[in-house]
Parts: structure tokens; sequence; C-alpha cells
């Protein structure tokens, strides 16, 4: 059962996570284009929520992405593959960015949190690139990609914030 939600910060809560499912749910491309998004998302929501629910706006995106079907056009079903460690990237990076904004500059804190999502995914693309599980492909996008993507979410979730949410 769903209940009402009770104050704006809860209604945000809500209109992020069904964003960061429809973004690549309804958007198939560029990829630069809907990870940025997403990941703005993500620092949205760890950012203007206090919620200590993170899981439905770190598993819905890559779900969505999933069922578009056209991301990576033929190669989607080797998203599957990924889904597992996109959403233990994703936490990694919300909740060390969590960490490390309570003590450093958010720009620090989006730089390292973006860096150790990089490196999961990575390792884990250059691994079942290694043992052709997946095609190479996936060592560029799961690498040095996902470091754009979230470090430019990072910045535009600040921009957002200091522009509209200082405003509200």
């Amino acid at each position: 059962m769903i209940t009402q939600p009770k104050t704006i910060a809860q209604v945000l809560e809500y209109v992020l996570i069904a964003t960061s499912f429809l973004i690549p749910f309804l958007i198939s491309g560029p990829q630069f284009l809907t990870g940025s998004i997403v990941n703005t998302l993500l620092f949205l929501f760890v950012s203007q929520t206090h919620s200590k629910k993170v899981f439905p706006i770190i598993l819905l995106p890559s779900i969505g992405a999933v069922l578009n079907g056209i991301l990576f056009g033929t190669l989607t079903v080797f998203l599957l593959y990924f889904l597992p460690f996109i959403w233990i990237g994703n936490y990694i990076m919300v909740q060390s960015f969590r960490y490390f904004q309570k003590k450093n500059s958010y720009i620090f804190s989006v730089l390292v949190s973006s860096l150790l999502k990089c490196v999961v995914l990575f390792s884990v693309a250059y691994f079942l690139a290694t043992i052709k599980i997946v095609p190479p492909i996936f060592i560029q996008a799961m690498g040095l990609f996902q470091l754009y993507t979230a470090l430019a979410g990072g910045l535009v979730a600040l921009l957002i914030h200091k522009i509209i949410v200082k405003k509200i």
C-alpha cells in the first residue's frame, strides 16, 4: 500500500524516483544524456532529501533502460549481466557522496563518489570482457563514460540546487 506524501520533501522524493525510471525508459539515447540525467537525479536525491530509502532510485533507472531495450540496441541483452553491478555502483556512489559531503566540499564528494562508481563498473566490464561474456565495447561504456556521466550529473545537480532550490 502506497502512503500519501506528507511533506514537500516526500513529494520531491517520489518525483525523483519516478523520473529516474522514466528517463531511461522513454529516452533511448544518447547514452551521455540519459546517464547524466540519471546521475543528476541520484545526486539530487541524496543531497535534497533526508530519505534513507535509496534502493528504488538506485534500481529503477537500469530497469527502465533494460525495458526500453534500445539504449544499447542489439547489445541490450548484455546489460542484464551488469544490472547487479550497476546497482552496486550506484549504491556506492550515493552512499559515498552522502558520507564525504558531511566533511568535505560538494565538488570533492562528487569527484570521489563518481570515481568509486567508475572503478566498480570498469572492473566488472573489464573482467566480463576478458572472459568473453560481454563484447569489449562495454569496457568503454562502463569505464570513463560512467565517470563522465557521473561528474556531469553531480555538477548539474549542484547547479539545480544553487539556482532553483535556493530560491524556493
